[in-house]
């Protein structure tokens, strides 16, 4: 009955939010590995959209079921499957083989994020991009590239992937989170981000 309850619990838009291990302070910050991830849960359907550029695969679709704290997807046994715990209105935390001692915390989508602009366009653009205490000039270079005045990843190309799915705009790249697309005023790009709680970011365009 409990996994029952909790599987209708699980219907809705996730977001990845941050990852820790049991001794870390959970003290979330740029010199960690941020995962870039959208999961969706409907009346025991599983679809996981990924950073195209992090994975081969980054569009799955699986049945689900959970037996008692354990998320098992497909045919799996119980004990080779991923232990999700807790699970609240707002998130969930998953850990087990797939992710050694590694716990992901994934946050609920409220219909309130959902994208209320029809004009953002990004590509050929610059921006400043705060986040937390980390302040840096971006520019879309085309459709899959961008640049950036305070990060490198030695001679690799940083990569960016904007994504919709079911009125969300997302908003993946190398370095960072996920940032949700929420409204655009002026020439200013209202997003929100997620670590421990929701945080809310202005991407303020430049010349």
């Amino acid at each position: 009955m409990s996994s029952c309850q909790n599987e209708k619990k699980l219907n809705g838009t996730w977001i990845s939010a941050y990852e820790y291990r049991e001794a870390d302070s959970l003290k979330y910050d740029l010199s960690g590995i941020p995962f870039n991830e959208l999961w969706e849960f409907k009346n025991g359907t599983l679809k996981i959209r990924e950073f195209k550029y992090d994975h081969y695969f980054n569009e799955r679709s699986f049945n689900f079921k959970l037996k008692g704290n354990k998320l098992v997807v497909g045919n799996d046994e119980p004990y080779f499957s991923d232990v999700i715990n807790p699970i609240t209105k707002d998130s969930f935390v998953l850990s087990g083989l797939s992710y050694a001692d590694f716990k992901l915390v994934y946050k609920r989508l409220a219909d309130s994020l959902k994208n209320k602009s029809t004009d953002i366009k990004l590509t050929g653009k610059k921006y400043i991009r705060n986040y937390r205490k980390w302040t840096d000039t971006i520019q879309f270079i085309n459709d899959s590239v961008y640049v950036s005045n305070s990060w490198k990843m030695g001679d690799s190309d940083l990569r960016w992937e904007r994504i919709n799915h079911n009125g969300f705009d997302i908003l993946f790249t190398d370095i960072y989170v996920p940032f949700v697309i929420k409204n655009k005023i002026g020439n200013d790009i209202y997003i929100s981000t997620f670590g421990k709680e929701k945080e809310d970011y202005i991407l303020k365009e430049i010349e």
